[in-house]
């Protein structure tokens, strides 16, 4: 289960979101800012898929692999880490 990283500023303006961590700074599309939207530390990712799914009306097989890649882009940057 996913969960925002502690050393992660989060900044919100206008519906987008802005994430800083250490000298790195990003700005999330709308689908990323979705899916970090329901970062909690106690979804699941296929509960997350399901969202995505369901917001943007595409099949749970898209949902699912293009959820999973955001959220393994955001665990390499140390944007969010797996829960216990």
């Amino acid at each position: 289960m996913p969960r925002h990283s502690l050393e992660v500023r989060i900044r919100s303006s206008e519906g987008a979101i802005l994430l800083a961590r250490y000298d790195q700074a990003y700005e999330l599309p709308d689908v990323a800012a979705f899916i970090w939207r329901r970062v909690n530390g106690t979804d699941r990712v296929e509960s997350i898929a399901r969202a995505v799914a369901e917001n943007y009306g595409i099949d749970g097989d898209t949902a699912f692999t293009d959820t999973a890649e955001m959220l393994e882009w955001l665990l390499e940057d140390g944007l969010i880490r797996l829960g216990d």
